[in-house]
């Protein structure tokens, strides 16, 4: 049996994963906001012994999730990159700062847990991404 859907109709077939990955990274950036230090966030390390590529990292992941929504609509092959791009970034830094690579402290219990929901999140995001089609 042939597909005789016409191009509007293929792409409402993609738009709820378009709005799934939308929805992953605002909740990521959301669980981000919580990250940060006191008196926003949860995090209570001192922020001194952070490098500064580190920073240019969590700059480059901001800045891949935040050009991924307007794109995930506008240009979908191109914002299912960066949101897998995206995804893949904030597994990383989840990664390296579980492994103290950022900080030489260990994350508070709060923290961690903000940053499982991150990888949750990350997780979702890359399967949203993958389900658009170019």
């Amino acid at each position: 049996m042939k597909n005789d859907r016409t191009l509007p109709d293929q792409s409402k077939t993609f738009l709820p994963a378009k709005w799934g990955a939308a929805g992953a990274i605002l909740a990521i950036l959301i669980l981000t906001i919580l990250e940060f230090p006191a008196p926003v966030g949860f995090e209570t390390r001192p922020q001194t012994n952070v490098s500064i590529f580190w920073l240019f990292f969590f700059l480059l992941i901001l800045v891949t999730e935040i050009a991924a929504i307007p794109l995930l609509f506008k240009r979908p092959s191109l914002g299912r990159k960066l949101g897998i791009l995206a995804g893949i970034l904030n597994i990383l830094q989840v990664i390296a700062d579980q492994a103290h690579l950022m900080q030489p402290e260990a994350a508070p219990l709060g923290y961690s847990l903000l940053e499982g929901l991150v990888l949750i999140a990350s997780f979702v995001l890359i399967y949203f991404s993958l389900k658009i089609q170019e």
